[in-house]
């Protein structure tokens, strides 16, 4: 018999702490098997308990969300879920700098206003929680070094390595591509332009790209992260704090133009047009919107061979199609390494297809991507 997903609940709120707790084991795979309330007993708790998750609040006395974080991340590394009682700003940004201490996910606290909302929230909650408890999460130093100073997070370093020969018979045999709404002949006079879809432990490695480009970098950014209704507006500010590229969240209309990111908003698929614009689109979808899939369809409908796609971390095979409308129209592929990612779905679904031209960790992309694009430019 499998043993129930061990479970500690933080948060300086006894109700919630109870209301977390009784959704949570509403599903005989889950145990909650402890609580805190704030900070400091969080840390104690976790490692006597070891849990396999950790629900995170965000603000608390004594030691708040983010210093917990840090801690866990530098000495006791658990895969966890933040909380956030709110959508404004001051809270959300600490909730984007947790994700970006190792913290995997974040999703708004469960409200109780009526039953329908708390079944479908109680249903969210479960499945993130089983999906992190399958996550194998690293060591992260920051919390480490900011013991003893104010360093920056120290990354771990993987090799680089080729991805496998592209598979023609297995690429010609797997699945029908998504055919996106948008299509045209490439258009030559638009600038080179990046598309980076992520999801689960995304928005760290893609704030670590993103950081790692320069300013005059001479391509457009997309960037398409799974993420919970509400917060991609939020996860663009984070990323324009970084000081490097313009962030702006994408609207109907944006022009997109070399050296600058847009982020997909919430619930709407992120399209290209031939003059240079974004298209959202609210078209229904069986699985995911935002979708990285047909995000890459649509850039290699009209960019072509001027286009750049990434895939990272995250479960499931969305972008996987989008990877390969990319290869067949021969931009240039790069999926996130095995070793660095929180889930390596996504990346081995597109490698597995035989669509990836390079596999590489996080800290080797952005270096990579000022190559590939100056040769776009050059060309």
């Amino acid at each position: 018999m499998t043993r129930p997903i061990r479970v500690v609940v933080v948060d300086d709120s006894a109700l919630m702490r109870r209301f977390i707790t009784d959704m949570l084991q509403r599903d005989p795979s889950i145990q909650v098997v402890g609580v805190a309330s704030n900070g400091r007993e969080a840390i104690e708790v976790v490692q006597r308990l070891r849990p396999d998750v950790v629900t995170m609040d965000v603000r608390m006395p004594v030691m708040d969300g983010l210093a917990t974080t840090e801690h866990l991340m530098a000495y006791c590394p658990t895969p966890i879920l933040v909380l956030t009682a709110s959508l404004a700003s001051y809270e959300v940004d600490i909730t984007f700098k947790m994700l970006g201490a190792g913290a995997l996910e974040v999703i708004e606290k469960p409200r109780g206003d009526n039953a329908q909302t708390i079944e479908h929230a109680a249903r969210d909650l479960v499945r993130r929680v089983k999906i992190l408890s399958r996550v194998k999460v690293v060591t992260h130093l920051r919390g480490r070094r900011r013991a003893s100073s104010n360093d920056s997070a120290l990354q771990p370093a993987f090799p680089a390595h080729q991805a496998p020969a592209p598979n023609t018979q297995a690429d010609s045999s797997i699945g029908t591509p998504i055919v996106s709404p948008i299509s045209s002949a490439p258009a030559d006079l638009l600038s080179p332009i990046v598309v980076i879809g992520a999801s689960t432990g995304g928005p760290r490695v893609i704030r670590q790209i993103i950081a790692g480009l320069p300013r005059t970098f001479p391509a457009a950014v997309l960037v398409v992260q799974h993420i919970a209704e509400g917060f991609s507006e939020g996860m663009a500010e984070w990323l324009a704090g970084i000081g490097t590229l313009p962030v702006h969240l994408a609207h109907e209309g944006s022009p997109i133009r070399a050296g600058e990111v847009l982020i997909a908003p919430d619930q709407r698929s992120l399209l290209v047009t031939r003059h240079g614009t974004i298209h959202l689109s609210d078209a229904p979808l069986l699985i995911q919107r935002p979708s990285i899939d047909i995000t890459m369809q649509a850039v290699a409908d009209v960019y072509g061979s001027r286009a750049v796609g990434v895939l990272l971390t995250g479960m499931g095979r969305d972008g996987a199609y989008g990877m390969r409308a990319l290869y067949r129209r021969q931009a240039y592929t790069i999926a996130q390494d095995e070793a660095s990612c929180a889930i390596f779905g996504m990346p081995r679904a597109a490698i597995q297809l035989g669509v990836v031209r390079e596999v590489l960790p996080p800290e080797a992309i952005a270096p990579r991507l000022v190559e590939v694009v100056a040769g776009l430019v050059a060309g």
